[in-house]
């Protein structure tokens, strides 16, 4: 049989009080240690981003302090559906604030939802990827309720998987850009 190993499974984070314990920890508490032990790059891709609440706040206020590192870089994809369901005017805030304020170091692109036969072609991968070698896999969206209540799984993994996961969000970013997504 192939050796399939591509790369390493590190840790488990879940929500949702039932699923606490079995090897895992809190998938908050995951998600914010690995975005502070960022040195280089964050790169993210989100289905929605929730509400103005204390995570989300805690989210932002985290990349803005990041980028105050002029040698540090910040990406990010969200779903847009159109009508703001995927992301709401409190994100679109927040994204554009950055963007305006560190255009050389944050990078934001909305991937547009589109019919094809009569299916929807939405960007639902929700990833973190940081410094290009440390993956964050996970059913969660960046919202209080994904992140506190929810019954979510994250997956921290390394190697060569987690490489390729920055490649192929790098190159979803560059196709955005160029409208050949």
């Amino acid at each position: 049989m192939d050796n399939f190993d591509i790369g390493k499974v590190k840790e488990i984070g879940a929500s949702g009080k039932a699923w606490m314990g079995y090897n895992s920890r809190n998938i908050a508490d995951l998600l914010f240690e690995e975005l502070e032990n960022a040195q280089h790059t964050i790169q993210i891709s989100s289905f929605s981003i929730g509400n103005d609440t204390d995570v989300l706040n805690r989210f932002f206020h985290l990349l803005e302090k990041k980028l105050n590192d002029s040698t540090f870089e910040i990406s990010m994809i969200v779903n847009d559906d159109g009508k703001k369901n995927s992301h709401n005017l409190f994100a679109q805030k927040k994204i554009n604030e950055l963007k305006f304020n560190k255009p050389k170091q944050f990078f934001a692109e909305f991937f547009i939802q589109t019919k094809i036969n009569n299916l929807n072609k939405i960007l639902h991968a929700k990833l973190v990827v940081i410094d290009g070698t440390t993956a964050l896999v996970c059913s969660s969206n960046l919202s209080k309720g994904a992140l506190e209540s929810n019954y979510e799984i994250m997956l921290k993994v390394t190697g060569q998987v987690a490489i390729e996961l920055s490649q192929m969000l790098h190159k979803l970013r560059l196709d955005i850009e160029n409208k050949t997504a």
